[in-house]
């Protein structure tokens, strides 16, 4: 019963694949992960089968080999509205349609135009930021650890206290200081 199983997707895998071209020279890799094994390499204008999606990542076929690519690195070719099944709901998933609106295909989700206007500053939150600082060597560790190549950046100054304003005759606020 499992090898029926086995073979019954195998068959069923290219019949719900969308046709798609990869957009630059891509690794290949066995899951959806920068870190995930690299199991091969896609050249730019390769034509791929999409297979699906998962969050940032695009899962692809070709040929024989399947493995997952960055979703920026690879387009699906179906054409527009025609296809039933994966090929449609990925084809539609991946148009714009409204010129009018902006559609983020990665990066910052969940936040709509009246929740940026109505944004205001919360100190809590800024200093909650300090428990993501880390020391240079722990930085470096954890670069290592991902494969990161080095580049030498100079780290910002330690912050300096803030002085107050020169409230004095001479200053540029007057004697009252600040409006």
């Amino acid at each position: 019963m499992k090898n029926f199983l086995f073979i019954a997707c195998l068959v069923v895998t290219p019949v719900l694949a969308a046709p798609g071209v990869m957009l630059k020279d891509e690794d290949l890799r066995a899951s959806a992960s920068a870190s995930a094994a690299r199991v091969g390499r896609l050249a730019k204008g390769a034509s791929v089968d999409v297979l699906g999606r998962q969050g940032g990542w695009t899962q692809v076929a070709e040929g024989t080999r399947r493995g997952w690519v960055r979703i920026l690195s690879v387009r699906s070719t179906a054409a527009a509205g025609a296809g039933a099944g994966l090929a449609g709901l990925v084809e539609a998933g991946g148009r714009r349609s409204d010129s009018s609106r902006v559609v983020a295909v990665a990066g910052l989700r969940g936040l709509n135009e009246e929740e940026l206007k109505s944004a205001r500053f919360d100190a809590n939150q800024l200093m909650n930021l300090d428990r993501y600082q880390v020391d240079r060597a722990d930085a470096e560790h954890y670069a290592r650890t991902v494969n990161l190549r080095h580049r030498d950046l100079g780290y910002l100054p330690a912050p300096q206290p803030e002085k107050a304003p020169d409230k004095g005759p001479g200053s540029p606020w007057g004697e009252g200081g600040l409006p």
